[in-house]
């Protein structure tokens, strides 16, 4: 009964100690839209493009003017998830590698006559083995890190789509806005503002 006991106390334990931490903050994503009259759509690239495509049958001659800026920015866009999905695979693959593309080393048995050759070799295919995985390793980090850096400097960011925006609202007859921090749903500002160009 004694063993018994002891094991609550050691299950309740990390519970009891976990029960004092606080609660963690929780994290509000600033909500970014495009609203034109009543309909409201991300304010990303895709967004951009439903949006476009709602004015392809009623304002044809918009859609033609948009639709090229759009659809470089939906390349670079391809682009840059191109390079980070490159960049990940061929992280993945150098890391993977480093470890799985090792040497066996075999260790000299004592009563081998040439033992002293052996153990030298045996160093020496250890030695070879840290410097593949050192090798391997360093070349799947800079590639994660170059796709990480060349997939975020080849995004489109929040200039190319403010460009767009412009764009629309000098061509066509209801003005775009670009809302941040405001979600159309709830009709709830936290902390953000409106902008109409």
């Amino acid at each position: 009964m004694v063993a018994v006991g002891s094991w609550l106390v050691l299950l309740a334990a990390p519970r009891l100690a976990l029960a004092n931490f606080p609660a963690p903050m929780p994290v509000h994503a600033v909500p970014a839209h495009l609203e034109v009259g009543h309909q409201v759509f991300d304010a990303d690239v895709a967004g951009f493009r439903a949006y476009l495509e709602t004015t392809r049958a009623t304002e044809p001659q918009l859609y033609a003017q948009l639709d090229p800026q759009l659809a470089r920015l939906e390349a670079q866009r391809t682009e840059a998830r191109t390079v980070l999905a490159v960049g990940l695979i061929v992280g993945v693959a150098a890391i993977a590698y480093a470890f799985l593309g090792r040497v066996d080393c075999v260790q000299p048995q004592v009563t081998d006559p040439d033992v002293q050759s052996k153990l030298d070799a045996f160093d020496a295919c250890n030695s070879d083995n840290g410097m593949h995985i050192a090798l391997f390793s360093a070349i799947g980090v800079a590639s994660l890190a170059a796709g990480g850096i060349g997939g975020a400097l080849l995004s489109p960011g929040r200039d190319d789509l403010l460009g767009l925006v412009n764009a629309h609202n000098r061509l066509g007859h209801e003005p775009m806005r670009l809302q941040l921090g405001y979600d159309p749903s709830g009709h709830l500002a936290r902390g953000g503002l409106a902008v109409t160009f």
